[in-house]
């Protein structure tokens, strides 16, 4: 006697067809580190520019399954930040040197002022390029990115100071997978493929891609002047049931932004909005940029 699958750990046809789409993985220098992204179109040299910018210790592969829903209209890509994925690591990580994997992506891509969306921390990193190299973005979309709007002093939270784990299998790593914050709408098969994506082996067991060798500095100075600075077209899409960004302070960031459009709020999605309400945040984008 068999026993199927659990449903919620079969992929849709959708999802199938969207990661059957092709794909070419590519790297580009950005002062000296290797920045990794994932092309899907390259040779539709006719149509504009997209690029898709993940979240804090994430990857490109968070958009996989999003990408070849515009491939119709835009060429596509989605990179790596430095020290994530598949990208190199940094001695420092800054705000100008997130700004320069962007710009190295969107050149060797050959992109004249594309569409760049940026989720959670890649929002940010995406408003501060805009803020100062506006001329190489023609549109910004920001999901779910908190703002630290009330200036302050530069800090390092202690829980990016904790050393990755190695794991004796890969299915130990897989066990110990977790979104932060914890949500738990996402359908197994995507966890499963992020999951997937995110581990890598090492000499004595596996572990986690992203760099834990030096902690994140995190800049809040002078946020809410950066933003009142920006020229660039921005619409703030952010996730209903957010524990991130919530209601107000979605309001607020639109406030502080010349020319925004929003807030967009997406129905029964928390931060992680590609993960728990895929085909939403799909049509989200395709009634903004279509």
């Amino acid at each position: 006697m068999t026993h199927d699958a659990a449903p919620d750990f079969v992929p849709p046809t959708w999802f199938t067809h969207a990661l059957a789409a092709p794909c070419e993985s590519r790297y580009v220098d950005a002062g000296g580190t290797a920045i990794h992204y994932l092309s899907w179109n390259e040779h539709d040299t006719h149509k504009p520019g997209l690029v898709l910018a993940h979240g804090f210790r994430a990857h490109a592969r968070w958009w996989s399954f999003i990408a070849p829903f515009f491939t119709e209209r835009f060429r596509v890509v989605a990179l790596d930040f430095g020290g994530m994925g598949d990208s190199g690591n940094r001695a420092e990580y800054t705000d100008e040197n997130y700004a320069r994997d962007l710009l190295a992506v969107i050149d060797a891509a050959h992109f004249e002022r594309p569409v760049v969306v940026g989720h959670s921390f890649g929002g940010g990193r995406v408003l501060h390029m805009c803020a100062d190299h506006p001329e190489h973005v023609g549109r910004a979309i920001i999901v779910d990115s908190h703002l630290h709007l009330h200036d302050g002093e530069p800090r390092v939270r202690s829980s990016d100071l904790r050393p990755k784990k190695i794991y004796p299998t890969y299915e130990a790593a897989r066990a110990r997978f977790r979104l932060i914050p914890a949500e738990n709408r996402a359908a197994p098969y995507i966890i499963n493929y992020i999951a997937e994506h995110s581990i890598k082996r090492v000499d004595d067991g596996y572990t986690w891609k992203f760099d834990d060798t030096r902690p994140r500095l995190i800049t809040h100075f002078n946020v809410s002047s950066m933003l009142a600075r920006l020229t660039t077209p921005v619409t703030f899409v952010y996730g209903d049931d957010s524990a991130i960004v919530t209601h107000q302070h979605a309001a607020e960031i639109v406030a502080h932004i010349p020319n925004c459009r929003g807030p967009i709020a997406i129905p029964e999605s928390h931060h992680h909005v590609m993960l728990d309400q895929p085909l939403s945040l799909v049509a989200t984008l395709r009634a903004l940029l279509y």
